[in-house]
């Protein structure tokens, strides 16, 4: 009497990936954000390539990608990917939006997270040198709320 056991060695060896694969996907399922908080918009504004209207939104910090991920609160689908870098300010503490104002256009320049400090930083349209005080004025502070666990 003959075993297979080159039947039963590949379905082990599948079984095993297969539950390998599910550990993975649990683990970064799970993950920690290095921040969760909340915002809301009363205009529509431009994010990297994303467009947000006005509304609630959820924003959590990937610790794996470095990536900021936006959530409508409704819905809690995903509206904008970007990827962040962290500067570690240990100055910050308030986490807010700043917004950039051009005619009736509204831009995300700047996120700072308190703990993090200015993790995106929109490039800017011009210089440092050649930016304006009315450059300053167009500009709104959004306050972004930290998530309770």
């Amino acid at each position: 009497m003959k075993k297979n056991y080159v039947g039963c060695s590949a379905s082990l060896k599948l079984f095993l990936g297969i539950l390998l694969a599910a550990c993975f996907a649990a683990t970064s399922a799970h993950a920690d954000s290095l921040f969760k908080g909340t915002f809301k918009l009363t205009n529509e504004v431009h994010w990297g390539k994303a467009v947000l209207g006005p509304g609630a939104y959820s924003l959590a910090v990937d610790p794996t990608t470095l990536t900021i991920i936006i959530r409508d609160a409704r819905t809690a689908k995903i509206v904008a990917l970007e990827s962040a870098r962290p500067s570690y300010d240990a100055n910050s503490d308030d986490s807010k939006l700043v917004i950039s104002i051009r005619g009736n256009q509204r831009t995300v320049d700047s996120l700072r997270l308190a703990g993090l400090g200015e993790v995106f930083q929109q490039a800017p349209p011009f210089p440092p040198s050649r930016r304006t005080a009315e450059d300053a004025r167009n500009s709104e502070v959004i306050p972004v709320e930290v998530a309770k666990k």
